[in-house]
């Protein structure tokens, strides 16, 4: 994998005469986005400079992606420059490591409601589950003070239940430890079983909006899935928004036409 010099950004734009950049961390997660918003390309590229030499930037491998249009079929060039002093000129580094992350547009997976009875739910858990440890050291404590006394003087059913006693505080702690992790993995599947269902289910509109326009506004996003910057962040622009008023206002400041295709598919 080739690295290229921060420096070598402003010349490689001019000879590719690119017009949109943006500044991307190993896993594709946007630090700088594509200049959509008029911000012409040299101004961009200046930010991206800034924000690779910036000292708040932790060291490591980075990729400055370039193209020349928005289309969502264009597939643009990608960059790998790295932040640091342990290379020296010249030498090849190791690809970095690529996740792929599914996004979901899914504001409000999981009520606050239900989120807030699994809290309660786990801090009941721990409660029971200090007390009964509790009452294990208590009856490690009554052991301690019955080995004091003789077998001749607690006589064989005493021994017996010396015996039992033994194994039971041998046994008890381990096994309340591994109740309470089954009871905390109950409560994440039960978790991870209210995700799918709100994934599935409609959201409940926003105050002051149209459920109808929600949907609608929800499926241009999600139609917008093969052109993963553009995708990435109208996802981010509606999951931050207040209300729909709030994403249109956002969408038209970012891409105007962008706003356009999307009043125009309401239209219709």
């Amino acid at each position: 994998m080739k690295l290229f010099k921060i420096e070598e950004l402003t010349e490689i734009q001019k000879s590719q005469a690119y017009k949109y950049a943006g500044l991307f961390d190993q896993q594709g997660t946007t630090i700088i986005p594509f200049n959509y918003n008029k911000t012409p390309i040299e101004r961009r590229l200046q930010e991206i400079e800034t924000k690779l030499i910036s000292p708040g930037l932790k060291d490591g491998y980075y990729v400055v992606k370039c193209k020349s249009s928005t289309g969502k079929n264009i597939v643009p060039d990608s960059y790998t420059v790295y932040k640091g002093e342990n290379l020296s000129e010249g030498i090849q580094a190791p690809a970095p490591a690529v996740q792929i992350v599914e996004k979901h547009i899914t504001p409000d997976v999981i009520s606050y409601e239900a989120a807030l009875k699994l809290q309660v739910e786990l801090e009941r858990l721990k409660l029971e589950n200090a007390q009964l440890k509790k009452e294990v050291e208590e009856l490690k404590s009554e052991l301690s003070d019955a080995e004091t006394l003789s077998e001749e003087e607690a006589g064989g059913m005493w021994a017996s239940a010396k015996d039992f006693l033994s194994e039971l505080v041998q046994m008890g702690a381990p096994l309340l430890d591994k109740h309470f992790e089954l009871k905390e993995k109950a409560l994440t599947l039960e978790a991870m079983k209210l995700q799918r269902l709100g994934s599935t289910n409609k959201p409940a509109p926003k105050p002051g909006t149209k459920p109808q326009e929600q949907r609608n506004i929800e499926n241009w996003i999600i139609s917008k899935k093969e052109d993963p910057e553009t995708y990435e962040q109208l996802a981010a622009l509606y999951n931050t928004a207040a209300n729909v008023e709030g994403f249109l206002k956002s969408l038209n400041e970012y891409n105007n036409e962008l706003f356009n295709e999307l009043t125009a598919t309401n239209e219709n």
